[in-house]
């Protein structure tokens, strides 16, 4: 079968599944998501070679399938796969019809992005991901949906797609309609390389829960159950392919820039510090997580600044990273679900649910200790090219950096052991051991496993790496022993992984109070930002409520002050909004982009764009409500 028939299979499957579970309801949706993760899978296999053409004839789409696109398609396959057969045997809460819709678009938007070339459908993927990702939190019957939801869709529209759409219509402005095209012509874009970077900079640290947007990510993941939040850790991989897209094959090349990912994917790593404050297990792992996604976005800058054959192995290590923490943090939430499949929430006492005698038990330590980069376990053999590769360097900023992660590279496995810990300390209360259904057995499993093999034998992903990297740089090393002994420097490299979590360990057997104490600065730190964060978000609300709501909503002005907050004005009438109303803004548009009588704007498609961004804009207001 030709790949571009695969790929239009899989979108017409995805498709047909969310349809299926929007009118039918059921379980049946996801057979089509089980069929479409078959052909995903294909394509990617395919995708090694690469292809390019047209799909969806409704709505022509140019794809152009390379071997990067090929290993996230590859993952998005796997976990895919594995999602559809753990929720054929899950009892959703909430609206089950419009979580199985929302999962199979937020599948279907992953296929798109990571195959289109098109930087308008590139953003409808994006947008697409964004709203069913939104509607999937809303409509789950976890805790406080409604403010992680409100969060999570104002982090993804305002500095998300909004930043965004002005990046597409900017390179519409230069001529560019594809990625190729943009690569072409970014000599002719209205404005410097310095805003596209920013703009597109700032659309996928949102997207992937890189600081400082990493405030949706724990949030979310507490509010949504278990089984589901495999579809958020593909939303942050799709953030991390979408910089390096656009960084690393689009954009020409920029150390600043690289500085700049990779400051900020080392500060992220400090997430994993307030895991220890937390006795809920979702929360406790998401921290976790945001560190995993800073780690992937701190290499991909340290292989933007260094370049030559240190950038590429540093960027085979980040690719494999952002890979094997996919899976295995995947396994380890679907172990989560095993214990809200009893009804209970996942904390450090009711694990014992899992803790007495269930193999599940031991699946989920095995992934959790990938995690901790216990040799020679996933984030051990992810993070070796990493480090190796920067020592192969004498770049102070990066050595002060790498030796920063390094040290928080500790804390998960302390984290681990402080999970046990407390759970022989403070639950007392015997439990009986539940049986648990054979499916979600099976796939997390499977999941564990899958995630040990690739890691212990990295080999079964190079031909994807290094066909991935060598599109970027061509230094990459002919097989993976020279990956991971190219030069003395993986001495140290080897020393560090192994110092950290054996360090953990001791610090996992320290009392808590204590640790918390170690910690206070920087808690007292984190907890100075919040609060002024809080400040201007609050701010923002209020701003809201008393200049915006009264455009759109008609509420008369003396019951105004009563409107105290989004919900009290969703029982007021909708606002008739003219057309005509925004002309003097589309005016203003016309005449900015017509700044330089040398450019030829395309201005259909700006005026599109602006009414586009209009329209996303009324929603996050809260009209349809």
């Amino acid at each position: 079968m030709e790949p571009l028939t695969m790929l239009n299979l899989a979108v017409a499957l995805l498709f047909m599944g969310a349809l299926v579970a929007l009118f039918g309801g059921g379980r049946i949706a996801y057979f089509f998501t089980f069929s479409a993760s078959l052909s995903i899978f294909l394509t990617s296999k395919a995708g090694i070679d690469g292809f390019e053409g047209e799909i969806l004839p409704f709505l022509p789409t140019s794809v152009n399938v390379d071997s990067l696109s090929a290993l996230f398609l590859m993952v998005l396959a796997f976990l895919s796969f594995a999602l559809s057969l753990y929720l054929l045997d899950y009892k959703l809460g909430g609206g089950e019809r419009y979580l199985g819709l929302s999962v199979n678009m937020a599948l279907l938007s992953a296929l798109l992005f990571l195959t289109t070339d098109d930087l308008e459908r590139l953003t409808l993927a994006y947008e697409i991901f964004a709203v069913f990702t939104f509607v999937l939190i809303l409509t789950s019957e976890m805790k406080d949906p409604k403010t992680a939801a409100w969060r999570y869709i104002v982090l993804t529209q305002l500095f998300g797609i909004t930043p965004l759409l002005t990046a597409t219509s900017l390179a519409h402005a230069a001529g560019a309609l594809t990625l190729e095209e943009l690569r072409e012509n970014f000599a002719n874009l209205p404005l410097g390389l310095g805003v596209m970077h920013t703009l597109y900079l700032s659309a996928f640290l949102v997207r992937a829960g890189v600081f400082p947007f990493h405030t949706w990510v724990v949030r979310t993941y507490s509010s949504i159950p278990s089984p589901l939040i495999p579809v958020f850790i593909i939303g942050e991989g799709l953030g991390f392919y979408g910089l390096l897209r656009m960084t690393e094959f689009v954009l020409p090349a920029s150390r600043t820039a690289g500085y700049i990912i990779a400051t900020l994917g080392a500060v992220s790593a400090f997430a994993t510090l307030y895991s220890f404050r937390e006795i809920r297990m979702k929360r406790k792992f998401a921290h976790h997580s945001i560190m995993d996604v800073g780690i992937a976005f701190f290499a991909l800058g340290a292989s933007m600044v260094l370049g030559g054959t240190a950038g590429a192995i540093i960027l085979i290590g980040a690719l494999l990273h952002i890979s094997y923490q996919a899976i295995y943090k995947s396994a380890i939430f679907f172990g989560l679900g095993a214990i809200e499949h009893y009804g209970e929430e996942p904390n450090v006492c009711s694990i014992r649910k899992l803790l007495r005698g269930h193999v599940i038990s031991f699946l989920i330590s095995l992934s959790a200790f990938s995690m901790a980069g216990v040799p020679p376990l996933a984030a051990f053999v992810s993070k070796w090219p990493i480090l190796e590769g920067i020592a192969m360097s004498g770049d102070i900023l990066l050595w002060l950096m790498m030796l920063t992660v390094t040290f928080l590279s500790l804390f998960p496995m302390a984290s681990i052991l402080q999970i046990r810990r407390l759970n022989r300390e403070l639950c007392k209360r015997e439990v009986e051991r539940g049986e648990i259904p054979l499916m979600i057995r099976t796939v997390t499993g499977a999941v564990a496993i899958a995630g040990f093999v690739v890691s212990v034998f990295p080999p079964l992903l190079y031909p994807w790496l290094a066909s991935a990297v060598r599109g970027i740089n061509g230094s990459v090393p002919e097989s993976p022993f020279e990956v991971f002994f190219t030069s003395p420097p993986f001495v140290l490299a080897v020393v560090l992984l192994v110092a950290a979590p054996v360090a953990g360990w001791r610090v996992g057997r320290v009392p808590t109070d204590r640790v918390s104490e170690l910690l206070l600065i920087f808690y007292n730190a984190g907890d100075i930002l919040k609060e002024a964060f809080g400040f201007f978000l609050d701010w923002f609300r209020k701003a809201y409520i008393h200049y915006v709501l009264p455009v759109i909503k008609v509420i008369p002005k003396h019951e105004l002050p009563l409107v105290e907050d989004v919900d009290d004005a969703y029982d007021y009438p909708l606002r008739h909004l003219d057309e005509a109303m925004f002309m003097p803004l589309i005016r203003a548009i016309e005449r900015l982009a017509l700044w330089d009588k040398s450019r030829n704007p395309d201005m259909n498609v700006l005026i599109s764009g602006f009414a586009i961004a209009m329209a996303l804009l009324i929603v996050l207001l809260g009209v349809f409500a």
